[in-house]
């Protein structure tokens, strides 16, 4: 591997389960036939649709015997059973050009390369989302990696001169934040992360500073399998909109993994008053009575939102123990709490603009007013459908800020469905019980300050990427401000760059 990394191997049917041999048929409305080639009595012709196709690669004439020989690789979702399941078939005869010209894979990926040059990490993050990430690994990933000559640092492979990746399986909530702490060494290295936008933020505040002169930019290739996935569903807007119908985000992820290019990820920096403290719960605890972690915490370097108001309560409160027993559920069940409630925070709000000097403050809402939303964010959706900043595209590197005021619960909730409906919340106007006028307010921003005139510690809570922050009372405040450093690259398709 290391004397030509881009060559692709052999496929190894010892490496994906179930490969079966077809013949192809016709391209029929996205979907491919073929005909099975087990023998005359168990012949049958099934589909494979093309927007379950990952990639494809070509097999030798030396192993087939004859030419045009191509091993596909596909992904099949199932709401039964096993969530996910790797497909392989090797059809025997010439596939149609525009599949080809598509799917097939002809060299390894420059971040995909494991040699005395590029290091490759896997990390499985075991408690992300539903908890499937391991399964998809086991399932599904290891295979993919496999039919491309690698195998984990700790597995058994054939051949056994397989190039070598390491492999991560979290078992605390410092794992990928330790990884980051080795990232400044000189060797290029690509991290595929199989978590949600948890993983990226502990990567980014793992690693520190940006990388010195010389040293090549980690790249990190994400894997949806958190809970809102906000990084990775951004980055892949364009093709959703593209095709609307087309492929299951984890197929999409595969795709942009396997054939995608890397690009400068754009960052935020938070700073918080002192005083200001991290918290957090043992890892993966679901009961009322885990301890809650508090550290010190003066700076975070995110790459999504920054929050303060329903939406950082609503991340907070929804991952403690008390509600993290109720599984998916929890959210919901917060939600609607938190719009029971109905509260307006204290807080002041003051933004800089684009070219505006380092003093050049402008506060949003009059003396006193208080607030229901305050989000600074880098990407466009939060959620796939939660189209928060849709004027926002994948690495644009524009932070753009969101509010409104205290609307009440009600309110609330009909600009959170707005936003659902593609981003219509931006621009709705109404008139409020006592004659005011209100709006969500939207607009880029070099820097946003929020200053906190809140004492219950319930709601001095702020949100960076999914981490929480509890500001100091007496005017705690927190800092945004758009990175000026590239600290680490992302993985993304090349329709987006």
């Amino acid at each position: 591997m290391s004397k030509n990394h881009s060559s692709i191997p052999e496929p190894n049917e010892n490496d994906v389960p179930d490969v079966k041999s077809a013949r192809f048929v016709k391209y029929v409305d996205g979907e491919l036939f073929l005909q099975s080639e087990r023998g005359d009595s168990e012949e049958s012709t099934g589909q494979l649709k093309e927007t379950n196709i990952v990639f494809i690669v070509q097999q030798t004439q030396q192993r087939s015997g004859q030419e045009g020989n191509h091993h596909i690789y596909s992904l099949a979702e199932e709401s039964t059973g096993s969530p996910f399941r790797l497909l392989s078939c090797v059809v025997t005869n010439t596939l149609p050009q525009h599949i080809l010209d598509k799917y097939l894979l002809t060299k390894v990926p420059d971040h995909l390369v494991c040699d005395e040059t590029h290091r490759l990490t896997v990390v499985v993050s075991t408690n992300s989302g539903l908890c499937q990430a391991e399964a998809f690994y086991q399932q599904v990933l290891r295979h993919l990696l496999g039919a491309l000559g690698l195998a984990g640092e700790t597995e058994w492979s054939k051949p056994k001169d397989q190039a070598k990746y390491e492999l991560i399986l979290t078992t605390s909530d410092q794992t990928v934040k330790d990884l980051g702490k080795q990232l400044s060494e000189s060797q290029a290295r690509t991290i595929i992360l199989l978590s949600g936008d948890g993983g990226v933020v502990d990567l980014l505040n793992g690693a520190g500073s940006a990388p010195s002169s010389g040293v090549p930019r980690p790249a990190i290739a994400l894997l949806p399998l958190g809970t809102g996935n906000a990084l990775f569903h951004s980055l892949h807007r364009p093709l959703y909109a593209a095709a609307p119908a087309g492929p299951s985000h984890l197929v999409l992820g595969l795709r942009t993994l396997f054939a995608g290019v890397t690009a400068p990820l754009p960052t935020f920096e938070a700073s918080f008053a002192p005083g200001a403290r991290l918290i957090s719960y043992e890892h993966g605890a679901a009961s009322e009575g885990a301890e809650e972690q508090r550290l010190a915490v003066s700076r975070l370097v995110g790459a999504i939102v920054a929050s303060y108001g329903f939406h950082a309560s609503l991340v907070w409160e929804s991952d403690t123990p008390a509600y993290r027993k109720h599984g998916a559920k929890r959210f919901h069940m917060a939600a609607e709490e938190l719009l029971r409630l109905g509260h307006g925070y204290e807080v002041d709000v003051e933004v800089r603009g684009p070219g505006a000097g380092p003093d050049e403050w402008r506060r949003l809402g009059g003396e006193g007013e208080r607030f229901g939303y305050v989000l600074a964010t880098l990407v466009s959706s939060l959620e796939k459908t939660f189209r928060i900043s849709p004027a926002s595209e994948p690495l644009d590197g524009k932070l753009r800020l969101v509010t409104f005021g205290d609307v009440g619960g009600e309110k609330t909730m009909d600009v959170m469905k707005a936003a659902y409906d593609n981003g219509r919340h931006v621009g709705m106007k109404w008139t409020l019980e006592d004659g005011r006028e209100e709006n969500v307010g939207y607009e880029e921003v070099e820097e946003v300050r929020v200053t906190v005139r809140e004492e219950d510690a319930r709601w001095r809570k702020v949100c960076i990427d999914g981490t929480i922050v509890e500001l100091p009372p007496n005017a705690g405040w927190m800092r945004v401000r758009r990175s000026p450093e590239l600290r680490f690259d992302v993985v993304v398709d090349r329709a987006v760059v």
